[in-house]
């Protein structure tokens, strides 16, 4: 099954959070993501992921919250 690992995040813009889905993987790009270990170990990987992106790692974005997806979820607009 196809799984697409989502992570909602956030910053703040004039005292309001504002929010927006990233794809940070999927199955195609790590074969050993199924959805059980994606609910399991996800935290790690997005941690590492959001350390590296230049537009999110600054302390201004934060992980809200992530979504296992089965499928491919295509374009996401704000959350």
């Amino acid at each position: 099954m196809f799984i697409t690992v989502i992570a909602v995040l956030c910053h703040l813009s004039v005292g309001q959070p504002v929010c927006s889905e990233e794809i940070v993987t999927d199955s195609d790009s790590n074969k050993d993501l199924t959805l059980l270990s994606c609910a399991v170990g996800a935290q790690a990987a997005l941690a590492q992921w959001k350390a590296a992106d230049p537009t999110y790692r600054s302390e201004d974005y934060w992980i809200s919250r992530y979504k296992c997806v089965p499928g491919h979820p295509g374009t996401r607009a704000r959350a």
